[in-house]
């Protein structure tokens, strides 16, 4: 049986099939996909969790969600920069130089995370306060937060390490740790969230025990499992993987490729930055229409999620692959590799937008009890479907200009779509249509967003080496 074909084989074939790059663009997403799946699917089970509370939990941890998501995303500044050039060191087959990157990206994210983390406790008591929230959800969204903040440090390892590993070209295990960490969420939450119970299974009487910590066991739940899987992906990393430490090797602190990958990696941490701002901007805006719309607008962003992660799966395969391939300056098949990507990408969001809108109403169901909220969700989730193929567009085709090394101008793209097109046409909208004028802003931005990735992909400098 022929074995199937990997980055490092690919580079070593001079003639390579249309059948063969599908099949390990295939191979190298599945696990990603199903990764980011289970990812939802256990936040739709946390969602639920919170939703049983009421419409008043679900609000706090709404309130505060963008901007818990602004300094996380900051923290990831340097690793999309670090795996980006891992990636193109090991198909120049330099190997040192990956491990001597690996060294010094770990040393750096640690210093970044005690930064964020100290923000974040620092100004836990004032955020739920500027989102617009009221007095009677505030006290709770600032313990959430508070909690949460925490985690940063185990979260950005996590991420780090995954992001390395998955620079090497394996898919499964960073796959397997981030599913591990959404069934370990989900696990404690379980036992946090709610108080002890008991349930009849046939005939017999079990007791779950519970510490009904509410939404603050949903926070505690979250940093356990984050710092259980960033301890196993970490180990793996360092005496595992194709990165692991080598002994008698002298590894430097500091050299010019640290400069080279915070030069890529500052233009997507900006954008990480300055996106969820704009996610902060919007939640403020909606704020002030009620807990029923704030609740329906987070249950619909969690909903939404099982249709846009399989393309973030497809991104995350095409990063090492497109890298791998420049480093090793197979410009023919960076060509190929991400034509194939982006139809993929497009397509599979598609068809997830197409079932979405059938389907989500039970999605709905399972969140929340609340009819109205219920209602809500369902009319301003199928507005969004109409925009999932050009999202995998968007989503897919920054991935690939991102493992050319072309960062600076797509996170230029991607802050100017949302502040220029969603923020301004939210500040239009909602006033007149409430939460279903923020969504439409939001499908007419996304639309936008994949047409200026596909015209930047065309138009590349890069593409002269073609």
């Amino acid at each position: 049986m022929k074995k199937a074909l990997t980055i490092s084989r690919l580079l070593k074939q001079q003639e390579v099939s249309r059948s063969e790059i599908l099949k390990m663009l295939w191979n190298m997403s599945i696990p990603a996909i199903l990764s980011q799946i289970t990812f939802i699917a256990m936040q739709y089970i946390d969602a639920a969790m919170v939703g049983s509370l009421g419409a008043d939990a679900s609000a706090a941890v709404g309130l505060v969600s963008s901007a818990i998501w602004l300094l996380f995303g900051i923290t990831m500044t340097s690793t999309v920069g670090f795996s980006i050039l891992v990636g193109q060191k090991i198909g120049a087959e330099e190997y040192r130089k990956a491990r001597e990157l690996r060294h010094q990206a770990i040393m750096f994210n640690i210093f970044i995370a005690i930064i964020i983390t100290s923000i974040g406790i620092a100004i836990s008591d004032s955020v739920p306060l500027l989102m617009g929230g009221d007095d009677t959800i505030a006290s709770t969204s600032s313990a959430y937060f508070l909690i949460l903040m925490t985690s940063i440090p185990f979260f950005l390892m996590r991420v780090l390490s995954s992001s390395l590993v998955q620079a090497t070209g394996n898919m499964k295990i960073p796959s397997l740790i981030s599913a591990s960490t959404c069934i370990l969420d989900i696990l404690f939450n379980f036992l946090l969230i709610l108080p002890s119970r008991q349930y009849e299974i046939f005939g017999f009487v079990v007791l779950i025990p519970g510490a009904g910590l509410g939404v603050k066991g949903a926070a505690l739940g979250t940093v356990v499992a984050e710092i259980i899987t960033s301890s196993v992906i970490m180990y793996y990393l360092l005496f595992k993987s194709g990165l692991r430490i080598e002994h008698d090797e002298k590894i430097s602190l500091f050299s010019k490729d640290l400069l080279t990958a915070l030069k890529l990696g500052i233009p997507v941490g900006l954008e990480h930055a300055v996106i969820t701002a704009a996610m902060v901007a919007t939640t403020k805006i909606i704020a002030p229409l009620g807990t029923v719309s704030l609740a329906a607008n987070i249950f619909a962003i969690e909903a939404e999620g099982l249709c846009y992660m399989p393309g973030y799966g497809i991104g995350a395969a095409m990063v090492p692959i497109i890298s791998q391939c420049k480093g090793a300056n197979r410009y023919d098949l960076v060509r190929r590799c991400a034509n194939y990507g982006i139809t993929l990408g497009a397509m599979i969001m598609g068809i997830c937008g197409i079932i979405m809108f059938f389907i989500c109403p039970v999605i709905f169901m399972l969140f929340t009890p609340s009819t109205e909220v219920r209602e809500l969700g369902v009319q301003i989730l199928r507005i969004e479907m109409l925009a999932e193929p050009m999202f995998g567009v968007a989503i897919v085709t920054a991935s690939i200009l991102r493992g050319v090394g072309d960062t600076l101008i797509p996170s230029i793209l991607n802050v100017a779509s949302i502040w220029g097109i969603r923020i301004s046409l939210c500040m239009l909208l909602v006033p007149h249509l409430g939460l279903i004028g923020a969504w439409i802003a939001m499908c007419i931005e996304l639309n936008c967003r994949g047409m200026l990735m596909l015209i930047r992909f065309f138009l590349a400098p890069w593409k002269k080496g073609f």
